[in-house]
Formats: C-alpha cells, structure tokens, sequence
C-alpha cells in the first residue's frame, strides 16, 4: 500500500475496471482522467498492490462527509487475485483506524460482491440513498478500538 501521486494517474487509468467507470461516469464525472485528478487533489487516496505489484485498486477517504466516506477505485486485477485485494483491503482499513472513529460508504444495490465486501470489511447497512435513478446501500463502520457510534447524537448523556 503506497500514497497515491499523480504519477499513479497514467497508470491506473488504463485499467480500472468496467464498473468503475461506469460508477464514475453516475457520480457525474465527464472522463475517468477527470476523476482521478479530483481524488488525487482532493481526498486521501492509497494504491493498494498484489504480491506481483499489479494496482488491485485505489482506495481512500472524502473528506467532504460526516462521517469521512470511504471509496475503492477497482482495477482489471481484481478478479484475478481476490485473495490479495482483500489482504490489502483488510490492511486499508486496519490503517484507517489509526486516524478515524467511524467511516461510512455507499455501493450501489446492484454490486452483490461489493456489498459483501463492505459487510466483510466490518461496515454495516443503515440505510439506503437514490441519486441519479442509482438506488445505493449506505454503510457505516465504526472504529472498534474506539467508543463511538454511528450517531454521535445517540450517544448516551453521562451524568
């Protein structure tokens, strides 16, 4: 897992999965290059790797939401060496937990593995959100070494 420069734009672009572009082209994006230029300036962004340094997939944090939401850009090697993207993602997130109390994500309702993935990963549904005749499963996960809940206003009053 390394920091995602702008380097790594050329790089991944050529290879990211179907799907993901699909999904950046709901989310309003013009161009895939659009989009990797956004998240490279404006969120934390990390390339996650497989053992025979193929980009399993660019993931990391928006900042722009409360709680912080996390996102995954996945690449054509994903299907080949699931095994490895889910040590990276296990690994994503147990270094996530060094900075953050809780995280949320959306995955669009039709993305079954993605879905699972997330549940996996330790986030749990709360919900769903329509944007752009796209029907998504909101996620959050809350740091489990920390004492927080997904609604800070739920917390219990101590007197």
């Amino acid at each position: 897992m390394t920091p995602f420069y702008e380097h790594h734009i050329r790089e991944i672009y050529s290879i990211l999965h179907p799907e993901t572009e699909r999904e950046l082209s709901n989310l309003g994006y013009s161009t895939v290059l659009e989009a990797l230029q956004d998240l490279q300036k404006d969120s934390e962004v990390y390339i996650v790797r497989d053992k025979n340094w193929n980009i399993m997939m660019a993931s990391g944090v928006f900042f722009s939401e409360d709680p912080p939401q996390l996102f995954a850009l996945f690449t054509n090697h994903v299907t080949k060496n699931f095994k490895g993207l889910a040590r990276g993602s296990k690994l994503l997130i147990s270094f996530l937990d060094q900075s953050y109390e809780d995280l949320s994500m959306q995955i669009a309702e039709e993305y079954e593995s993605m879905l699972n993935w997330a549940v996996w990963l330790g986030f749990h549904p709360v919900g769903f959100s329509d944007w752009k005749n796209v029907r998504y499963v909101d996620f959050v996960r809350c740091n489990p070494s920390k004492n927080c809940v997904s609604d800070k206003l739920s917390r219990p009053v101590i007197h």
